[in-house]
């Protein structure tokens, strides 16, 4: 049996065993998928175990998708240019790591609605991966939202280079630059934490209802259904949608890359929703 696996830490709340296995049991796959919650100290030694193990391939969670690089053998282009990695395959012994983080995020979304002009909160891995694939799905413009911090300028310029230019920071207290974005954009991303565990939200109802009537509002946070920012969108009779669909999206493509077959999307959205 062949062994496929997440290494996190921690790996406990994750739902990909659950998504993964429901999809290679149906299609009767030789294989198992199994967590791994891997001490920093021991990242190097799993990876040589893996190797050892002839393990098939595996996600990389939170915090190693940039530590992960350094022990592979080959990166996929995009993978590359964000020097990030969710998912590695091995093929005949070289493990190749690509990121499906943002093809997860856009494949999730409807196709048909308009996703242009685009603001997103936060700027770390999974706003980057969003932002690195943004354009190939049709985004024109893109502003990423943070709070003023030491490397800015060094952010600046990452959301300029993964966007391909057609993206740019700009300061969540800038008050009139957050108006003038929120009542353009057709797409508002939530790519931060925040709204995981309680109600807070980094913009307020006042703000929110600024975005036009066609508007979807997208929060990545997934442990939490129903954010403040979601419900916030609803109350101004906003589009939204939640961030287990790109969870879904992104394992779908991980197992795909892995097995050269398509994945079932509905199946793996029942497993996770314990349905």
């Amino acid at each position: 049996m062949a062994v496929y696996g997440l290494i996190a830490h921690p790996a406990g709340h994750s739902r990909s065993p659950i998504m993964q296995n429901k999809v290679i049991f149906q299609r009767q796959i030789d294989a198992y998928y199994h967590k791994f919650d891997v001490q920093p100290e021991n990242l190097a030694m799993t990876i040589k175990g893996l190797r050892l193990l002839n393990c098939g391939g595996f996600n990389v969670s939170t915090p190693y998708k940039t530590d992960i690089i350094q022990y592979l053998d080959e990166l996929t282009p995009l993978a590359n240019r964000l020097q990030a990695v969710n998912t590695v395959k091995n093929v005949n012994g070289r493990l190749i790591g690509t990121s499906t983080d943002g093809d997860g995020f856009w494949q999730s979304m409807n196709p048909n609605q308009p996703h242009e002009n685009v603001v997103i909160l936060g700027t770390g891995g999974a706003a980057r991966a969003v932002i690195a694939t943004a354009q190939q799905y049709g985004v024109r413009h893109l502003t990423a939202f943070n709070r003023p911090h030491s490397g800015w300028s060094q952010r600046e310029t990452a959301v300029a280079y993964l966007s391909q230019g057609i993206g740019q920071l700009a300061d969540l207290s800038d008050n009139r630059a957050l108006t003038n974005a929120l009542q353009q954009a057709d797409l508002l991303i939530n790519a931060t934490t925040v709204g995981m565990n309680d109600a807070r939200t980094l913009l307020t109802d006042y703000q929110v209802g600024l975005l036009p009537q066609y508007a979807l509002v997208v929060d990545m946070v997934y442990r939490n259904q129903q954010t403040g920012l979601l419900k916030a969108a609803k109350k101004h009779q906003l589009l939204t949608q939640n961030g287990l669909s790109m969870l879904v999206g992104q394992g779908a493509l991980s197992f795909e890359f892995w097995f050269n077959q398509p994945a079932d999307r509905q199946l793996m959205a029942q497993a996770i929703e314990g349905k």
